[in-house]
């Protein structure tokens, strides 16, 4: 490279990270300019270049990519360096940073830094030089100020480096290096970061306060990755901000266990700012979380508690660094994290124990009273009584402090009395703040966090925390009622102003209530040790209000014929009380409904048991009527939602939910099938009944409506039980495809026929999802074969370019010819199979010919405007192909175009689409490479019947398609070049007209096979490692098909290498090729697979690029 060259690749780097054009030079775009620049990515002969841009270059840009390419170029051509050249980049690396470092731009250094790293990982044990990194770094901490935040970067960038693994090295190449540096170097690391703090806390390092700062950001972060280290191999879950126990080494307890290793963070958090004060609190949360045998015995580990509990109740007294809201939050993980790492026993054996109860509790009240700033950091304060109290059990009362569960008694009441009166509150002033106020009820995420922590809280002291429940409920229910008698048939927005503000007040006010019953009610244990406590008579007594509640609402909504509606609000947390209370009180249906049993001809009386008497109790205490009543109570409020919320999507969505899980328990579905709103659903399922059924944005729910009546329908006795029997049940649908049958081509495409189409279509999805066996299934068919089957391809020839219509219609088929649990099963002499695999060949031709001459969308979604339509249509055929219902020799037999038009029109729309499209949309690409296996698999002589040019076309695809990302569409690639090369294997050299065929092909291109081989080991060797299970399946069959093309790979491979790599090479080549024999039987490939893997792995340790 020269000083013109050097100035080009400025000049595109500029394009590329301004977007602006190059001065003086041509105009390129930013795409051109780094499609130029990732060449200097292409090759280890471009690593001169990098480092002359490195040496020579001004510009901090041309400096990035410099640094970029190389860790690129280090990461994927490491073989290709000897031991030396290694030492050598490094060096020069570090050199370059220690020469030029404090000068550069931040994201260029830290682009130097993560090259040094990945070095010094890759070269861990190649020479002792790479594990020396931390010391060669200290030198940096011992220079300048500059230097020295040089040196943390470094040392922060090395820690994650070797804590997280690398793509393209296995996951056991990975474990040995981490567990070498943990054991070598991290606790070195780790004292570095907290000798830098105390350097800075006692000001021995001079620094200007940016600094300052910057250091002490950079020493913080560094002590959080050492702590957070993965010691033994977890491999936590980064995305939970849960913290699990900290596995630090033996070698580290002189330190974690020193009183002034806490004192130093705790100092830097009371007397610094965010970030780094939060980033200080962090350490001591992941301090506090050390694993136990740490300790050498338990009076060590209680003083360490002592002194963290006496720095939280410092804290607390002086409210320290609690105004900013990441601190406050820090501090709150901190409250959590302490009970679940250390047991209550110890806790209340600390000096102090009731001191630290008492500003606890004082905290918690204080945050849940300031609701508005602390919305994400209650559920940990909760989290932290939940686990107290959950813990008392378990723990002797006379043990440690005296009084100790009198106090935590009386102080999770105050929580909780605080908690209610908090929310409640809050309602008001939300709705006084005209919007400049967030809506905790609105923030589902943490909504549910805290419903999850409350139940275990309040049954601690349940009678005392009904009551409070209680009497918050009871005088609002009665105002409600009041405005209710008030405001009768008319809606809410209608009333007088001040009045509407007060209902609004009231149903949040009863959101909230209703939320926090249902937590309570689902969190009842059935468990031996907690039933028999009456604590069902308190649920009974928080049900009857909900219930009542709900009874209420209902009777508005059916007077004023849904004009009388409360907040959607309500509504949703209604729902979450009856998921509690059906997941809690309705699974023991059956047994108590039969008391008694049968024995000989004599009834005999069984007793009872607890479970039942508690059940039994339960309901009558609520006073509400038996279980039936209750459930019909429910059921009802589900019709009324349906009925009467038809535009409120959130609304019938989980209303739906409620239904399906309701139908699908075991007790829960045969008690539905008692209830009278049960029967009315089954025989009234249509939009005139249900408007929400006719709203375009619903159209999916009317699948899951309609599966869950026809599960309910066909299980047991269910037609007998529901008064209906499946033909009733689905005379509205008939009758309307009758309707719509007798339509002539222009009414059919008329905007009067779309939506009873596409609700047509969606119902009889929703049927053909519950029909789980042959009967069924049967039952359906027969209605629709052959009266209704041609409304089907006239649907798709008329509306193929309507997504909505189209996919509506395509879903059902798809699920209607979809073979599952062997259902599509006819009798033998049945020509049932033949017919239905015509009428799904009539709509994929109808849909695939119109499709195919359509004018392609210039604008707008084009997966959704045609490439959806595409893929449901291959995955019908995919499913028909599949099915095992139909014998397709016969189509041939007596000349039925059937099968030949759905492979032609089939393979149309496969190849017709850009192969770069079908990559880019998974559910595209899974269609379209499913179809090729199974043509491949099962119709391999159509298949070699197409033209070469066809041929050749679908054999590019199944090579691109090998090399994706995506395990299952590479998965299928290879096999389809396995049932390919398998066929040719079996099969040349005999007079068949398929063989001839695939002979002419490969004629016409005779690197077939030799293309493929290379593709599938070069994937074998240097691919991702989710491919290698998938790529290894053909390798045997092609290897037999084609053993030139495998010598031809094997040569050229050994021609890249050097002397030395060739022996090693082709040793591990004859290895591979011992003990395998020349046939594809099962047990020959698993021992060729087994083989494959032990070459991948022994020559990966040595081969070059």
């Amino acid at each position: 490279m020269d000083d013109t060259q050097l100035a080009q690749v400025e000049s595109l780097c500029e394009t590329l990270y301004t977007g602006l054009p190059s001065s003086g030079g041509e105009k390129i775009s930013r795409e051109e300019a780094q499609s130029r620049l990732l060449s200097l990515q292409s090759s280890a002969s471009f690593i001169p270049q990098c480092q002359y841009i490195l040496d020579r270059s001004q510009s901090q840009y041309a400096l990035l990519v410099a640094s970029n390419s190389l860790t690129e170029l280090i990461s994927s051509h490491w073989n290709n360096f000897t031991i030396a050249q290694r030492i050598d980049i490094r060096n020069y690396v570090l050199g370059y940073l220690a020469n030029n470092g404090p000068t550069l731009q931040d994201f260029v250094t830290l682009s130097l830094i993560k090259l040094v790293c990945r070095i010094t990982k890759l070269g861990w044990f190649d020479d002792s030089t790479h594990r020396e990194l931390t010391d060669d770094v200290t030198k940096f901490l011992q220079a300048t100020v500059d230097h020295c935040i040089l040196g943390l970067k470094i040392l922060n960038q090395l820690v994650d480096e070797l804590n997280i693994p690398t793509t393209g090295r296995t996951l056991t190449q990975h474990r040995k290096t981490s567990v070498s540096f943990r054991d070598l170097c991290l606790f070195k690391v780790f004292q570095l970061g907290l000798t830098t703090l105390k350097q800075l806390q006692t000001r021995a390092i001079t620094a200007d306060h940016r600094q300052e700062v910057i250091l002490g950001e950079q020493a913080l972060s560094l002590t959080v990755r050492c702590l957070n280290f993965d010691f033994i191999g977890t491999n936590p879950d980064e995305s939970t901000e849960d913290v699990g126990t900290i596995q630090a080494p033996t070698n580290w307890r002189p330190v974690l266990q020193d009183p002034g290793t806490t004192e130093l963070l705790l100092d830097f958090y009371a007397n610094t700012e965010p970030p780094r004060s939060n980033k200080a609190m962090e350490a001591v949360i992941l301090i506090c979380s050390v694993r136990r045998s740490l300790f050498p015995s338990d009076k060590e580990r209680e003083a360490f508690l002592g002194r963290i509990m006496a720095g939280i109740r410092e804290l607390l007294k002086n409210q320290t660094g609690l105004q900013h809201q990441d601190n406050y939050h820090q501090f709150c993980r901190l409250l959590g994290r302490l009970k679940a790492n250390y047991q209550l026993s110890e806790l209340v054996k600390t000096e102090g124990y009731l001191d630290w109860l008492d500003l606890a509790a004082s905290f918690t009240t204080q945050s849940i009273r300031n609701w508005q700033y602390s919305t994400n950091s209650i559920h940990y304060l909760l989290a932290l009584w939940g686990r107290l109290v959950a813990a008392v059990p378990y723990v002797r009362p006379d043990s440690g402090a005296k009084g100790h569960v009198q106090a935590l008694e009386n102080h999770v009441l105050n929580v909780i009395e605080c908690y209610v009166e908090s929310m409640l509150g809050s309602v008001e002033t939300v709705l006084r703040s005209d919007g400049a106020l967030e809506d905790p009820l609105e923030d589902d995420g943490s909504l549910m966090e805290q419903m999850d922590r409350l139940p275990t809280i309040c049954r601690f002291q349940y009678n005392s925390v009904a009551t409070i429940i209680l009497a918050k409920f009871d005088p609002l229910m009665e105002k409600y009622r009041e405005l209710m008698s008030h405001l009768m048939t008319s809606s809410t927005e209608s009333a007088p102003p001040n009045v509407a503000q007060q209902v609004n007040i009231l149903e949040g006010q009863l959101t909230w209530l209703t939320y926090v019953c249902g937590a309570i009610v689902g969190g009842h244990s059935w468990s031996s040790s907690r039933i028999g406590n009456g604590e069902e008579t308190l649920d009974a007594s928080l049900s009857k209000r909900v219930l009542q509640l709900a009874q209420g609402m209902d009777f508005r909504l059916t007077n004023s014929n849904g004009v009388g509606k409360a907040d959607v609000k309500l509504e949703m947390a209604m729902l979450y009380y009856f998921q509690n209370f059906r997941r809690v009180y309705m699974f023991m249906w059956e047994s108590s409904n039969s008391d008694s049993m049968s024995m000989g001809g004599m009834k005999l009386e069984s007793v009872p048991s607890t479970k039942q008497k508690v059940y039994q109790n339960m309901f009558e205490n609520m006073g509400l009527g038996n279980h039936t009543v209750v459930a019909n109570l429910i059921v009802t409020k589900i019709g009324k939602n349906l009925k009467f919320w038809p535009d409120e999507h959130e609304i019938v969505s989980k209303t739906l939910d409620l239904l399906t899980d309701m139908a699908g328990g075991y007790s829960s579905s045969k008690l539905l099938l008692t209830l009278d709103t049960v029967k009315y659903l089954a025989s009234h399922h249509t939009h005139e009944e249900f408007p929400f059924l006719n709203v375009l944005s619903n159209a999916r729910k009317r699948t899951t409506f309609h599966a869950i009546l026809v599960r309910l329908l066909l299980s047991p006795n269910g037609q007998e039980k529901l008064g209906v029997t499946f033909d009733q049940f689905m005379e509205p649908i008939i009758e309307t495809m009758s309707q719509l049958g007798a339509l002539d081509a222009t009414q059919l495409r008329s905007e009067a026929a779309r939506m009873p189409l596409i609700g047509v279509f969606r119902d009889l999805r929703g049927v053909t999802m519950s029909l789980h066996n042959r009967r069924s299934y049967g039952m359906l068919f027969d209605m629709l074969e052959p009266r209704h089957m041609p409304l089907l391809s006239r649907v798709a020839d008329s509306w193929f370019d309507q997504p909505d219509v189209m996919i509506s219609l395509l879903r059902f088929v798809q699920e209607f010819c979809h073979n599952k649990a062997n259902r599509v099963n006819f009798d033998q002499s049945s020509p049932n199979g033949i017919l239905l695999f015509r009428a799904t060949s009539d709509v994929v031709c109808a849909f695939g010919r119109r499709a195919l001459n359509a004018t392609a969308p210039t604008s707008g979604d084009i997966y959704k405007s045609k490439y959806k339509g595409m893929s449901l249509a291959l995955s019908i055929i995919n499913s028909a192909l599949g099915g095992n219902y139909v014998c397709f020799g016969v189509f041939a037999l007596y000349n039925d175009p059937a099968l030949e038009n759905a492979l032609d029109i089939s393979l149309k729309m496969a190849l017709g689409i850009p192969l770069e499209h079908v990559v880019a949309y998974p559910k595209l690409s899974s269609s379209v490479f499913g179809f090729i296996e199974i043509i491949f698999r099962n119709h391999i002589k159509t298949t070699l019947a197409l033209d070469t040019s066809v041929f050749m076309q679908l054999m590019n695809a199944v090579h691109e398609g090998l090399q994706s990302s995506d395990a299952q569409i590479s998965s299928m690639c290879a096999n389809s070049i396995d049932h390919l090369a398998t066929f040719y294997y079996e099969n040349s050299g005999k007079d068949k007209p398929e063989v001839h065929n695939f002979n002419n092909h490969l004629a016409a291109q005779p690197d077939l096979f030799s293309s493929l081989t290379a593709t599938l080991f070069n994937l074998l060797l240097f691919g991702p490692p989710q491919n290698h299970w998938a790529v290894m399946r053909p390798m045997l069959s092609l290897m037999l098909a084609s053993e030139s093309s495998f010598t031809a790979y094997k040569d050229h491979l050994m021609s890249t290498q050097d002397s030395t790599n060739q022996a090693l090479l082709n040793e591990s080549f004859n290895k591979l090729l011992s003990d395998v024999n020349r046939s594809l039987e099962s047990s020959n490939r698993d021992r060729f697979t087994q083989k494959l893997t032990a070459f991948r792995v022994s020559t990966r340790g040595f081969l070059t690029l």
